[in-house]
């Protein structure tokens, strides 16, 4: 895709975060890997249902802004260890969606093998421990959890969920809040029941075999 194009997919995803409720203020951030070694990501301070391509910036995998007016993202290390750690992944989409991030808050790991949609769509949903916002080097913590993981909760802050394309990423998003909020209420009714044991292998096999593809 073209930078142009890029753009218009930050701005598009900003938008649609704002107005499902999954950041506020000036919350969040979203970025796309530009071929190898760049990035376009948003900018720090300004919110992002409300942006326009002369506010977003271009950096390099060290964080080095080649482009734009304004300073990337305070969280920008995040992304950062993302691209370095996955080169299959090529955008990254980071919020507060309120059921998940309450999830965050209490320090609780989503379950996998409650959904089938969650199995195929978004795989093992990580918990990631504490990471102080701002704190560049304590970022390198994450790399464990996206190994084998495309969406982590990170304690005490929000989701961060990962694609080949920001449209992957965001709509990895809003799946897990959407189960997240299923999750909550089928606790508060007596329990989540997970799926047999021998059906989310099948469903895992599934998932390899249609992410070869």
């Amino acid at each position: 895709m073209s930078i142009k194009t890029d753009s218009k997919l930050i701005i598009e995803y900003g938008r649609l975060l704002y107005q499902r409720g999954m950041i506020a203020g000036y919350d969040g951030n979203l970025s796309i890997r530009i071929g190898k070694n760049k990035i376009f990501i948003t900018p720090s301070g300004f919110p992002k249902g409300n942006l326009s391509s002369t506010d977003l910036v271009i950096t390099d995998l060290s964080g080095i802004v080649l482009s734009g007016r304004q300073k990337p993202s305070s969280e920008i290390a995040m992304h950062l260890q993302v691209y370095k750690n996955r080169p299959d992944i090529r955008a990254c989409c980071h919020a507060h969606p309120p059921f998940a991030t309450a999830f965050a808050t209490a320090n609780k790991k989503l379950p996998e093998n409650i959904l089938p949609e969650i199995i195929l769509f978004v795989g093992e949903i990580a918990l990631a421990e504490y990471i102080p916002t701002g704190v560049a080097p304590e970022w390198t913590k994450l790399a464990k959890y996206i190994k084998s993981s495309d969406a982590v909760i990170l304690k005490n802050h929000g989701l961060l969920t990962l694609g080949k394309d920001m449209k992957e990423a965001y709509f990895r998003m809003e799946a897990v809040e959407h189960f997240a909020r299923i999750a909550f209420y089928g606790n508060n009714l007596g329990g989540l029941k997970p799926l047999d044991k021998q059906e989310v292998m099948r469903l895992r096999k599934l998932k390899k075999a249609l992410d070869k593809k």
